[in-house]
């Protein structure tokens, strides 16, 4: 299965707790730079930090919805799931709730647990309705439990050139020029759909573009399908 997570937030109204957004802010970077188990260590720092009676809400939901991220890409799916219901139950607004259960749904559904999937799935579309991504991976999964295979869940084969891209985005990456290697991949999507390979690379560089920048990262042509596979 495949998905790409809308994750990545700032940790917006931390200023109080200065130690778990330096934390935060550690992790974001190693997780950009590849090494998720580098950064769960930092965002469960952050999260202790941040315990206390006098503690964000909005900050500590994010950053337990980043440790999610960090699991989720080492494949601890279950772990990952219930970090982001953390972060949901920690979350004031609808629109944060649905992003966060949206992502336990979808973890979860990267685990095989689709019946708890589908009840987070669910949660993410009653709070927001509007919500695209939560839909599809919600018929994606009530089609498994009905028995019908889904369509679509192989990504396409990267060309050579799709592989040339990719090599020279990582290394404006690792020099921290993390616009640059997004507007190298979105462009060369546009040019060879196969690049689409790199579909979750490139959201998560759309990510750490949002957090440098301040504002969301424009999104790329053809990343929306977020097929589970």
């Amino acid at each position: 299965m495949r998905l790409a997570l809308l994750i990545l937030l700032p940790l917006a109204g931390c200023a109080a707790f200065a130690d778990g957004a330096a934390e935060g802010r550690r992790g974001n970077a190693l997780l950009a730079e590849g090494d998720a188990e580098g950064a769960a260590a930092a965002f469960r720092r952050g999260i202790e930090a941040t315990e206390g009676e006098d503690a964000d809400p909005a900050a500590r939901a994010a950053l337990w919805n980043n440790l999610g991220l960090a699991l989720y890409e080492q494949e601890s799916y279950e772990e990952a799931a219930g970090a982001f219901d953390e972060a949901v139950a920690l979350a004031a607004e609808p629109a944060a709730r649905a992003r966060y259960a949206y992502h336990a749904g979808t973890a979860l559904a990267r685990a095989g647990t689709l019946e708890d999937a589908a009840d987070r799935l669910r949660r993410a579309l009653v709070a927001r309705p509007d919500f695209p991504e939560a839909r599809h991976n919600y018929e994606w999964v009530k089609r498994r439990l009905d028995g019908t295979p889904p369509e679509g869940d192989t990504p396409p084969e990267p060309s050579d050139f799709a592989r040339r891209l990719k090599a020279q985005a990582d290394a404006l990456v690792a020099q921290r020029q993390y616009r640059d290697a997004y507007d190298l991949l979105t462009d060369g999507l546009r040019r060879d759909s196969t690049v689409a390979a790199f579909a979750d690379y490139i959201q998560r560089l759309g990510d750490v573009v949002q957090i440098e920048e301040g504002t969301p990262a424009p999104p790329a042509d053809s990343l929306r399908a977020d097929s589970l596979r």
